[in-house]
């Protein structure tokens, strides 16, 4: 059951008590990471970064190999790490490895897009548990993966090691936009050389019916409207939606500390 095809087994489906259970033990998980690294220095972040990057492009190569070799599936959109939540193997490694403005792009988006991408797949996993048992590699794998990106979030923003700006948003914005560019000339390319077998990386091109996409597709009327909507709200949106909170927790951490000076 483990590793059985799609459908092979009756899948886990969403919200009911398996669903929960996941969930749960996820966000104990989460928690409990971070109770674990609130000592740890900048450098321990960045070594933590690291080990749970190539534990996660370890995890996706294996993916790749079972949609390949178990399910057969010779569709991109089943194996090619172009999706929101993908971007975080690539700024995993410019967060662990790279300098500058490089670093920064990738703090960046593990900070903002990864805590919301996370978030919401975690709360409806519609590519996993519909599919598959719970008890199945993709949905551990995809459980394991977007639990990670919220914890990497949290921990760089609970250490210190990112501190957000307005102007921070350029560097999100910059990195999903060019996956976008590149998600979308890959979905055109592919579409017209496979008739009848359509690309939907990066959810740029298609409807994805189960999901809140399938409103925005019918309420736009498909592409090119729908693609660049997609575009905005992926590239904008996190950002802003985690950067408000961000500066809402440090506004009640600054009237605490002037209360508690004031005492």
């Amino acid at each position: 059951m483990f590793f059985c095809k799609p459908y092979e087994f009756e899948p886990c489906g969403l919200f009911g008590l398996e669903h929960w259970l996941m969930l749960v033990v996820t966000a104990l998980l989460i928690a409990g990471g971070l109770y674990l690294s609130r000592q740890m220095t900048e450098q321990q972040v960045r070594r933590t970064v690291r080990i749970v990057t190539c534990g996660l492009w370890g995890l996706e190569v294996a993916k790749i190999f079972f949609v390949l070799l178990v399910t057969g599936s010779r569709n991109p959109n089943d194996f090619i790490p172009l999706y929101y939540c993908s971007l975080i193997l690539y700024a995993g490694l410019f967060s662990s490895v790279g300098k500058g403005w490089l670093q920064r792009l990738g703090d960046v988006f593990i900070s903002t897009g990864g805590i919301v991408g996370g978030l919401c797949f975690l709360i409806v996993p519609n590519t996993s548990l519909p599919r598959y048992p719970a008890f199945h590699f993709i949905s551990f794998h995809s459980f394991l993966l977007h639990g990670l990106m919220v914890f990497l979030g949290l921990l760089l923003l609970i250490r210190g090691v990112c501190r957000l700006s307005l102007k921070d948003i350029f560097y999100c914005a910059g990195l999903i936009s060019t996956m976008c560019v590149l998600a979308l000339s890959f979905n055109l390319i592919w579409d017209a050389t496979h008739p009848g077998a359509a690309a939907n990386l990066m959810f740029m091109s298609q409807n994805f019916t189960g999901t809140p996409i399938a409103l925005l597709y019918k309420w736009t009327g498909g592409p090119p409207i729908f693609s660049i909507c997609m575009w905005l709200i992926q590239a904008f949106v996190p950002y802003l939606a985690v950067f408000g909170v961000y500066q809402l927790v440090l506004h009640i951490m600054a009237q605490r500390a002037c209360r508690t000076q004031e005492s």
